[in-house]
């Protein structure tokens, strides 16, 4: 029976589409969640995950950037759901990891790069099917509900991993994680006439694609300018959610359950505040305007992290996590819709990935970023280092606005 009678498409698109995103953060955090686990039976310091981290960013970029052509080839619906075989592969592979820091570093290191791949690919495919039924005016706010996958999944895996593991082991719990990829794949299938209808078998495969993409984004004024924020906005976060805990603990003296705690609530934040953003954006505030605002708004909370010290209460700490979560965190939708709003048809998907691209390669410039903030002036220059590009990001957002809302005006007046 045809889709379309059965409920709206752009409902069932969001559905969908919000289970794969959902799952594919549960795929990500998975392992990292489960790394210690891992570390304390194979052998090795579990600091190691910050290699399995920066391969599954590496790994991300070319798949950022190479996505494009096989989401046209293929279809958008299919390569997510290849996305879930690929993050059950990488699952299984991590299961599979044996004694002896060398061999399961190459074991870990093959499920990353398998991960990656999987994963990588969700939110490029989501856009392309979501650009094509959400109408422009609402598009912030679908792109911003799907997304809510994000923390949702981050949450999903800090609960759901750590519980397999006591039931199951370590193992067991990526086995069982890879087995939920797995049905998500076969949920999907129902959805691939309707999604994937404008898929074009003939169209070429290559690396020259991995280029193309790249050089067209930088090429772009306005696509440009998304890319380098988004190189800002999730260094930014990258920071903040791998770091956080670790800074809690270490310069305030929290115990673990309490950093985790603060981390956990300040999160939570972050799906409401992706919908609010998303309907603000849609109704109240163009995009673009609200992405500047948002800029402005994560660097403030971010420097305001450098001051934290063991004097301040809880809830004086939560503040500024609040601030960041809402922001660092919840950007990402109105983002999505606006490089869909300056493609079209299948473009869409690859040049939401070349802009992610540029976000992906903030995960692996900022951690250095901090650090060099660090040696030379401790974490209050630590956290004014990377809430410096996210202010840069800000104020040219900003400009760009005012520059293309006086175009606008300009013609109308015309």
């Amino acid at each position: 029976m045809p889709l379309r009678p059965l409920m709206p498409v752009l409902l069932l698109a969001v559905t969908a589409m919000l289970g794969q995103q959902t799952m594919a953060t549960v795929a990500k955090t998975a392992i990292p969640v489960l790394f210690k686990a891992i570390a304390d039976d194979l052998g090795f310091d579990a600091q190691w995950v910050l290699l399995f981290t920066w391969v599954f960013a590496c790994v991300a970029i070319v798949v950022m950037l190479g996505c494009g052509a096989y989401l046209i080839r293929y279809g958008a619906l299919r390569m997510s759901q290849w996305g879930c075989v690929l993050m059950a592969g990488g699952l299984t592979v991590s299961a599979l990891s044996f004694g002896g820091m060398t061999s399961a570093f190459l074991v870990l290191g093959l499920a990353a790069v398998l991960l990656s791949v999987g994963v990588t690919v969700a939110t490029p495919a989501s856009s392309q099917i979501l650009a094509r039924y959400s109408p422009p005016r609402w598009a912030p706010l679908v792109f911003s509900v799907k997304q809510t996958g994000v923390p949702a999944g981050v949450v999903i895996a800090g609960f759901a991993a750590p519980a397999l593991a006591i039931a199951f082991g370590w193992r067991g719990a990526a086995l069982t994680l890879a087995a939920a990829c797995v049905l998500i794949a076969v949920l999907l299938q129902p959805c691939r006439k309707e999604f994937d209808a404008d898929r074009r078998p003939d169209h070429r495969l290559g690396f020259g694609s991995i280029s193309d993409t790249f050089f067209e984004v930088v090429r772009k004024p306005a696509l440009r300018m998304l890319a380098v924020s988004a190189f800002a906005f999730v260094g930014l976060q990258a920071i903040y959610t791998n770091f956080t805990v670790v800074y809690l603990t270490e310069r305030l003296g929290f115990g673990l359950s309490e950093a985790g705690a603060a981390l956990g609530i300040a999160t939570l934040a972050a799906v409401p505040g992706r919908i609010v953003w998303g309907w603000v954006g849609s109704v109240w505030v163009p995009p673009q305007l609200l992405l500047a605002m948002l800029a402005g708004t994560m660097a403030f909370g971010a420097a305001a992290m450098g001051f934290l010290d063991a004097s301040w209460t809880f809830g004086a700490v939560l503040a500024p996590l609040l601030v960041v979560s809402l922001t660092a965190l919840s950007w990402h939708g109105l983002l999505l819709a606006e490089v869909a709003r300056l493609t079209s048809g299948t473009d869409t998907g690859r040049m939401t990935g070349g802009v992610l691209a540029f976000g992906t390669a903030g995960q692996i410039v900022f951690p250095l970023l901090f650090f060099i903030g660090y040696f030379v002036g401790g974490y209050l220059a630590a956290y004014a280092a990377i809430a410096l590009p996210a202010a840069l990001a800000g104020a040219a957002l900003l400009r760009s606005y005012r520059v293309s809302s006086r175009r606008e005006n300009v013609l109308e007046r015309s």
